[in-house]
Order: C-alpha cells, then structure tokens, then sequence
C-alpha cells in the first residue's frame, strides 16, 4: 500500500511529558474486536494541524563562566574525539571560540574516524598518555581507570548543571562515578503510519499503551492494510534491556558495575519472545528472512517504504526515516512511546547518551578540562555552531536557545526527548553496555531464528539466552 499524503512527523502520546510519571489512573488505548475511531484518540493534535511548536517547558537558569582559568598562567590541554566531517568543522569551531575566551588555554585536537580512534585509544591508555580531555560512548567501563569522577566538578560549580535533569546526568554516570558528561542523547520510541492506524480504524496510542495493545493494533493493522502490522522491533532491547525493567522498577537486565546480570532467571524475556512469535505466525510481523532481506538503515526500514505500519526506533532514526517515507509518499508517519508491560508499570527505559566527554585521570590541568566541558555543553554560543550534531543537548537552556535554528522535525524530536528525560521512573534504569552486549544480543537474534523456524518454544530459546548471557562474563 502506497498512500500519497503529506509527510509529518509528530508527536503522539508520548508527547504527555510528565503526564507518564503518573498515569496510573489513566486507561491504556483500547482494542477490541471493534477497535474505537481513530477520533476517540487522547493523543495531542499533530503540529501541522495546530499550526503550532511544542514549546519547552523547563525552567531555565542563565550560566555564568569565569572571567580566566588556571589563574591566567599559560597551559596546554589534548582534546580527542571521532566524527565525520562535519562534527570536526563544527567541534574545531567551538575550540577556537573557547580559545579565543581564554587565550591563555591552548587546546590541541586530535580528530578521527571511528574505527581509528578505538585503534588508537587503548595505545594510549597502555602508554598512560590519554588525551586530556576525549571522547567515548556508551562502553565507558572499559575506561574507568583512565577516566576521572566529574562529581566533584559538578560539586564545585566548574560543571553548571542548573539546566541539567538527574535523568540526563545518570546517562553517564556508572560505578559510582560521573564518568563523563553527556554531548547528545536520544530515546527509543515507536514510529507509526498515522494513515494506517486511521485506515484501521485504531485510536492513536496511548502513553501508557502496552506490548498487548501493540499486538491488537499489530493484527488489526495487517487484517484492514495487508500490510504487516509492526516491522522490526528492537528484540534485544524488547526482550532484555528494556523489557526487564518493565517487570519491576529497580530490576535490570545488567548489573551496574558490568559485572554480569542482574536477573535471577530468564523467565522475564519469555512474553516478548513469545508475542514476537505469534504475530510472526499470523503474518503481522516479517519472518526472519523478510528482516533480514530490509536491511538495517532507517531508509530500508519497512515504514519507511509503506510495507509495515509500526517499528520499534532511536530518536536519533527519526530524521532519516522521515525523509526516506517522505520520498516513497508513505503516509503520515508519527512518533509513540515504547509500550509497557502494564499501563501503570514503568517504562524501563531513559534517555540515552549518544557521546559524552570524559576528563583523563592523570592530566595536569582537571580544573581546566572540566570548565572546557562545562563551555561546551553550556554556551548558547557554542551550541549554535554544534547544532545537536551528536544529538539532543541535555541542557534545557541549551535546547531552548537552539529551536529557531530547527526543522520542525528537530523540534519534535527534541520535544520528545526532552519528555523522557523528564520520568521519574527512568532513574532505576541502567542504560550501561558491558563489552558482552553485542555477543548476546547476536545470540538472542540465533535463539529467535530457532524459535521462528519451530526449532524450541520461547522458554528454551529464553533460557539459552540466559546461559549464554551468564557464561560470557566468565570467559
């Protein structure tokens, strides 16, 4: 199905801010045989229709930086990160224009790939010469020996967090430590094809909808679009990291410190295993050769060519799935949050950090380091030339100052994650990645190729996950 509409993204039941934190009194979207019009939806009107932004809603607090550093004496600090092309021009930017406020400061940057730069960076580490101040994502365990607890900075007022919200801060913080500081962050959400769901004559979804919810809309959607009903969903994620945590609030599927998993028993990912199996087996969800045939990239995904209403994303996806739905003339794309186990339950999930900075425990000049990161998460100025680059800034004041400079599409997004960013909930979610992530997610992704094929049921391939999961941090 091919629908010729205008292409918008917006902001759907997620977009109820803090309304989550406290939705137990509210009724998850509902569907029946005879599922309600998408008319009887509680969700917010789209941002054409209103002819209006969302507008952020945090207090802000103006931030003052100091008049020198180091008391004026000269000193020289190595700043390293990887990027493209464009986060080099603008990231060399910045540098220059926190140089030119402190002339005494004389940054050296050492820009590079991807691949490069974790090449490079355990060299360094080995030869304790990291640079002062660098870059690192989501695997800074690895590095806690090198990096220094920005605590005391924050303590100190060196890092103003005035515009910062607990929830941004704990996206970079892990074994007791403020491990670095949070450049850009995303969330997961659902993306959905408003036309469809119209199509379907489905409400659009609830904030507090839940994973059965998904699959009545998943199968009312494939029965009235012959379309499937859900693309991809992130199984990993689904069943384990962001799944646990639906189970209980303060149960995870790591541990915080990395040191192995934090549940007892791999009872908890078998109802998502299950739900993917049986929409599997009525058609509303692609077998695993139609996954594997879509490809990875937000373009190729099935929403984004009109081939399945729902998919599980990143914020971060958004934009480019957006685009590519746009030139395939798909439909009204939108943007959902991730369902619950239960409509009261928590929603197991936070913000994200896509990139943060981290201070080098033996340079010679921490203050120094710490005020350069405190500029370049906190300066209107800076930010302008950044533009979110890395992703959403987990300032408010920050966020605020940017949107003239916005799509419409950026300023949903923003809006959106500004929204997660705000649940009280999240702040019992880990959002660590031990280095044994990627081998166990490729596992859970064998075990459900199994269960698809009739192999074993959903507990085995469960329980297969969490033997694998538990001998991996034994090797």
């Amino acid at each position: 199905m091919k629908m010729k509409k205008a292409m918008a993204l917006t902001m759907a039941a997620a977009m109820m801010l803090s309304a989550t934190a406290c939705s137990s009194g509210k009724e998850a979207a509902k569907t029946t045989a005879a599922p309600p019009a998408a008319s009887e939806s509680k969700s917010v009107e789209t941002t054409a229709a209103k002819e209006e932004e969302p507008q952020e809603t945090e207090e802000t607090k103006e931030v003052v930086f100091p008049d020198q550093l180091n008391n004026g004496e000269p000193c020289t600090i190595r700043f390293g990160w990887w990027g493209g092309q464009t986060r080099h021009e603008r990231t060399e930017a910045v540098v220059k224009l926190f140089m030119e406020k402190y002339p005494n400061v004389t940054i050296e940057t050492e820009p590079s790939d991807y691949n490069g730069y974790f090449q490079k960076l355990p060299t360094l580490v080995g030869a304790q010469d990291v640079w002062d101040v660098f870059q690192l994502g989501n695997n800074w365990a690895e590095y806690s020996s090198v990096v220094t607890d920005l605590n005391p900075y924050i303590k100190d007022g060196t890092i103003n967090t005035d515009n910062i919200s607990d929830n941004f801060l704990a996206t970079t913080y892990d074994l007791g430590k403020q491990m670095e500081i949070s450049l850009g962050t995303n969330a997961h959400c659902i993306i959905y094809n408003a036309d469809m769901v119209e199509e379907a004559g489905l409400a659009e979804p609830a904030e507090n909808w839940t994973w059965k919810d998904y699959e009545e809309y998943a199968e009312a959607l494939k029965a009235v679009t012959g379309e499937f009903g859900s693309s991809s969903l992130e199984e990993f994620y689904g069943a384990c990291t962001v799944g646990v945590p639906q189970h209980e609030a303060g149960l995870n599927f790591f541990k915080s410190d990395n040191s192995g998993l934090m549940i007892e028993k791999p009872d908890y990912m078998v109802p998502f295993i299950e739900m993917i199996q049986r929409m599997t087996k009525s058609g509303a969800y692609p077998d695993r050769g139609a996954l594997n045939e879509m490809g990875t990239a937000p373009e190729q995904n099935f929403v984004a060519t009109g081939e399945a209403a729902m998919t599980w994303a990143l914020s971060n996806q958004v934009v480019a799935m957006a685009k590519a739905a746009e030139e395939n003339g798909v439909g009204t794309l939108r943007i959902a949050a991730i369902p619950r186990k239960t409509p009261d339950g928590p929603p197991g999930y936070s913000v994200k950090s896509s990139q943060g900075l981290a201070v080098y425990s033996e340079t010679k000049y921490p203050e120094v380091c710490a005020a350069f990161i405190n500029f370049f998460i906190n300066s209107p100025e800076a930010n302008q030339i950044l533009l979110g680059e890395r992703g959403v800034p987990i300032s408010s004041a920050v966020r605020a100052a940017i949107r003239p400079s916005l799509s419409d599409l950026e300023k949903d997004i923003y809006a959106y994650v500004s929204a997660v960013g705000s649940w009280k909930e999240s702040k019992d979610v880990f959002i660590n990645e031990p280095t044994q992530q990627n081998a166990i997610r490729d596992e859970l992704k064998n075990q459900m190729d199994r269960v698809n094929a009739g192999e074993i049921d959903a507990q085995e391939a469960a329980e297969n996950v969490f033997d694998f999961a538990e001998n991996s941090f034994k090797r």
